[in-house]
C-alpha cells in the first residue's frame, strides 16, 4: 500500500507566514480576512496553500473554524497580538517576524514564498479597502 505524501508545512505555518509578510499593525477584520482567504483558495495556484481550509456559510460571512483557531493560537503563543482597548489591530513584534521568516518561510515554505507574498498583498488590499 502506497502512503500518501503529506505536506512539509502546516496550516499554521501558512497563516503565520502571511502575517509575517503583512505590515504591522494590521487591521483585525475577521470578515475581510476570512472572505479573502476563501476567495483566494478557489484560485488553482493557491490550492496547495489554502485549499484545506473549510468554510461555513451560515455566518454573516464565510467563516473558517480552522483559520479562527490558528489566529487565536498565534496570539496565545505570543507570536502576534491584538492591540487594546478595541482589539482592532494585529501586531507582530520584529523578533517574531524575523523568526517566522527564517524558520518557516526560509525553510518549510521557501518554494511557496512568492505565492505567499501575492496572497499577503491581496489580503492587505482587501482589508484596507474602504478604510
Amino acid at each position: 500500500m502506497q502512503r500518501e505524501k503529506t505536506k512539509e508545512f502546516s496550516h499554521g505555518d501558512v497563516i503565520a507566514s502571511l502575517f509575517a509578510l503583512l505590515p504591522t499593525p494590521f487591521p483585525n477584520d475577521p470578515e475581510k480576512i476570512h472572505t479573502t482567504i476563501r476567495s483566494l483558495q478557489k484560485e488553482e495556484k493557491y490550492k496547495d496553500l489554502l485549499g484545506d481550509f473549510e468554510f461555513i456559510d451560515y455566518y454573516p460571512y464565510p467563516y473558517s473554524p480552522l483559520l479562527g483557531r490558528i489566529l487565536n493560537m498565534l496570539q496565545e503563543s505570543r507570536l502576534m497580538a491584538c492591540l487594546n482597548p478595541d482589539y482592532n489591530m494585529y501586531v507582530m513584534e520584529p523578533a517574531s517576524k524575523k523568526a517566522i521568516k527564517r524558520d518557516i518561510l526560509g525553510k518549510k515554505l521557501k518554494e511557496q514564498r512568492s505565492k505567499l507574498e501575492e496572497i499577503a498583498s491581496e489580503l492587505k488590499q482587501a482589508v484596507n479597502a474602504n478604510r
